[in-house]
């Protein structure tokens, strides 16, 4: 799409880095953060009891919360447009927003003000700061509303819930959720004899030789979050103590033989000429989809917070050679108990402010996953109902039946185990973690590593990073 195509171009770029903002992102901070205490990691440390849904009903007047929102473009317009429901369809609550414009400089600002104390009611965060909140102590557990409430989880999808669990304890609640899916060009396919997607990373080498003889290829992002969802594909843990959820973890258990050969395949990909790489974040972050415009590219791996900007693109006509698909993240290996890792974010309720100030946000954030909330916001933003019941609206069907793209990321999170390999990975270093991971997996490509020793390089990195974490917040 880059060449010859001028201002479609910009267009699409301009789309793409802002959708950028929606996508799961390297992180910020690593922490401990400011304030953080000695917590073993399975509760934020805040107090169950400490949300007390009931008050609301006999307050006189009107609470006023303000919620710290991390979305842009159509994903902002319609949170606007749900809060400002929210807002009209009663009188107890008023939330207002502020927008932060990314989830990295959100978690910043968050960590800032756990020392300035200027903090919201609720903020909006993602899956990879789960530890590092925790380690805060500075949210309540939605747990304790939920049993306030006697708020009742079973319509939930189960992975969606344990993404933001510690000990079996509801930190978060999960709110706008997305998952790597293969984009490809139908198109590419056909004409290079290819007659359905490839399922499996192995058949993924193997599609990307074909496509790469007929003079396109594959973008391959450098994403640590894709091999951390092949492992989970895989039924295999990042790091000990069961992904983080049943204890702090303090060691990485990821170098295995499935990892090697994990590693080994994208090595291959790479070297051969096979698939071109680019970084997942700065101005390249998208070269990998802009590729599949271009003809440069017959597919990639993406999160489908970005199916929503792409379509709305291809929408306008300017790329007749392009007829986007949509399919499963391929996995390591069919037949195996595993299942793909939840993106996205979720809402958290501050312990900033009085007692009254967490009824209200709860109210608020049970309102934005009700049923009908979360079918508009899926309608809205391309993201995954994370009901059932949602999925069953003639809402969410019909933009299904229009857009079949949107239910391939919706059915993955159905389709597997719910263990805690697929409930991804609680560390509070994540930032340094992945960093360290890019960086072997990068020695690879660029300096002719071998995957053994890459993935053994980066496991001693990541141990020295976790116990250096730990050792600081005294666990």
């Amino acid at each position: 799409m880059r060449h010859a195509l001028g201002g479609a171009v910009a267009a699409l770029a301009v789309a793409a880095l802002a959708a950028a903002a929606l996508a799961v992102p390297l992180g910020a901070g690593g922490g401990p953060v400011a304030g953080a205490s000695s917590g073993t990691g399975g509760s934020s440390g805040a107090g169950g009891s400490s949300c007390p849904v009931s008050a609301l009903a006999t307050h006189k007047g009107t609470v006023h919360i303000t919620f710290w929102e991390s979305m842009v473009t159509a994903n902002g317009k319609t949170l606007n447009a749900l809060t400002d429901a929210f807002n009209a369809a009663q009188h107890k609550v008023h939330v207002t927003l502020v927008q932060q414009r990314s989830y990295t400089t959100t978690w910043i600002k968050y960590q800032a003000g756990l020392s300035n104390g200027q903090l919201p009611n609720v903020v909006q965060l993602t899956s990879i700061d789960l530890q590092g909140v925790a380690d805060s102590r500075s949210v309540v557990d939605v747990r304790s509303c939920m049993k306030a409430a006697h708020y009742k989880t079973s319509d939930f999808l189960p992975r969606v819930l344990s993404a933001y669990q510690l000990n079996g304890v509801q930190i978060g609640m999960p709110f706008a959720v997305s998952g790597p899916v293969l984009f490809y060009n139908q198109l590419a396919f056909a004409a290079d004899g290819i007659t359905s997607p490839p399922a499996t990373l192995s058949e993924l080498v193997a599609d990307a030789a074909i496509l790469k003889a007929h003079g396109s290829g594959m973008g391959l992002k450098l994403d640590p979050w894709h091999l951390e969802t092949w492992l989970a594909s895989a039924g295999q843990l990042f790091v000990n103590h069961d992904n983080g959820r049943r204890g702090r973890a303090t060691k990485a258990v990821f170098d295995t033989a499935t990892a090697r050969k994990i590693w080994a395949d994208l090595d291959k990909l790479v070297r051969s000429g096979d698939a071109t790489t680019n970084l997942a974040t700065g101005s390249a972050a998208y070269d990998n989809l802009l590729g599949i415009g271009s003809g440069k590219y017959g597919m990639s791996i993406d999160t489908t917070a970005v199916l929503g900007t792409v379509e709305a693109v291809l929408a306008t006509g300017q790329y007749p050679n392009v007829k986007l698909g949509v399919a499963p993240f391929p996995v390591f290996r069919t037949g195996r108990r595993g299942g793909i890792e939840v993106g996205g974010s979720a809402l958290y309720i501050s312990r900033h402010g009085p007692p009254i100030d967490r009824a209200a946000a709860w109210s608020y954030i049970s309102y934005l996953d009700s049923t009908a909330s979360q079918a508009a916001w899926a309608k809205g933003t391309g993201y995954i109902p994370i009901r059932r019941s949602s999925a069953r609206t003639a809402t969410v069907k019909a933009l299904w039946a229009a857009n079949p793209g949107y239910k391939v990321a919706y059915e993955q999170l159905l389709d597997g185990a719910n263990t805690y390999a697929t409930a991804g990975v609680a560390l509070g270093p994540y930032t340094q973690v992945r960093a360290a991971e890019l960086a072997a997996e990068e020695s690879m490509f660029q300096s002719g590593v071998t995957p053994a020793a890459a993935l053994a390089h980066a496991t001693s990195q990541i141990d020295q990073i976790i116990a250096q974490y730990n050792r600081r917040i005294g666990s």
